[in-house]
């Protein structure tokens, strides 16, 4: 399977309002091609159903709304994203519960899979959430806000911002068994396959093992994408000794997927990115193969 994207560069212009946000638009997903300003501009991801068992695809679920603000969101500096989440008579949710320590997680991920950032909001009695962002590159994002409201189930709600300017575009990371971040090597072993797959992750320096601090109540976690859809799924660690971080990975679907492993060593928190190519399972190749 061919993994990558052409290369591309294009220069968004800020005054051009309909032609050339419609072209971005093609090339990038459902994006809200009405705005013209040199701020963010933010839509509603399309409802895609149930997305064959991932979340993330749509900005209302089960009687709730993400509702964001992005109109401070401008590219190369740092910024503020605030938001609320709705419920089915339009008011504002206030009381969630606590999920890996936190009520909120967001996720800001861009178009292309690279860039990634958790962040956790904070909130005001009003449910107004707010987080500081870190300077973004020109570009199209995903964020999904990661919560439960109270007496209901967990879900994953999603928009997608576009930040105006010049965006370069590049291949998708091929697959590779070990990912390099700030001196430290993270091993990635296991035979992901559509259905539960254990994924394990070893963490080392300069050929030393390292065991993770313990990150919002766990070892580590791990967020899941597919590409071509840029479903969501948050994956908790299997409990254990100390020493490599394991998962029990469910997939529904064969594909590539962009994994995002987030962990702690020595009170500093990293993120270890993948490219997995994920075959069918035993189920669904015998099913495929079937008179």
């Amino acid at each position: 399977m061919r993994v990558g994207n052409k290369l591309g560069l294009f220069a968004i212009a800020v005054a051009v309002a309909f032609g050339a946000a419609a072209a971005v638009g093609a090339a990038l997903g459902p994006i809200d091609v009405g705005a013209s300003s040199s701020h963010a501009s933010m839509s509603s991801v399309s409802p895609a159903g149930e997305g064959n068992g991932l979340s993330g695809l749509s900005a209302s679920a089960d009687g709730y709304r993400l509702v964001a603000n992005s109109d401070a969101i401008s590219a190369g500096e740092p910024s503020t994203l605030t938001f609320r989440i709705e419920n089915s008579n339009g008011s504002t949710t206030t009381d969630f519960e606590i999920l890996h320590d936190r009520r909120m997680h967001l996720i800001v991920l861009s178009r292309n899979l690279v860039d990634y950032l958790h962040l956790h909001p904070t909130d005001d009695a009003s449910g107004l959430w707010t987080v500081d962002v870190p300077a973004l590159a020109a570009g199209s994002y995903r964020i999904y806000a990661d919560f439960q409201p109270r007496g209901s189930q967990r879900l994953t709600l999603a928009s997608d911002l576009l930040l105006p300017g010049l965006v370069e575009f590049g291949d998708l990371p091929a697959p590779a068994p070990v990912s390099e971040v700030a001196g430290l090597s993270v091993a990635l072993s296991g035979e992901p396959a559509t259905g539960e797959s254990d994924l394990t992750f070893d963490v080392s320096r300069d050929g030393t093992a390292i065991v993770t601090d313990r990150y919002l109540g766990a070892a580590g976690h791990l967020v899941a994408i597919r590409t071509d859809d840029l479903g969501f799924l948050h994956v908790h660690p299997l409990a254990g000794d100390a020493g490599p971080v394991r998962f029990a990975l469910e997939l529904p679907t064969p594909g590539v997927y962009r994994l995002f492993f987030d962990f702690s060593v020595e009170g500093d928190v990293h993120t270890a990115s993948f490219t997995i190519e994920v075959a069918a399972g035993e189920s669904e190749t015998h099913e495929s193969h079937a008179p």
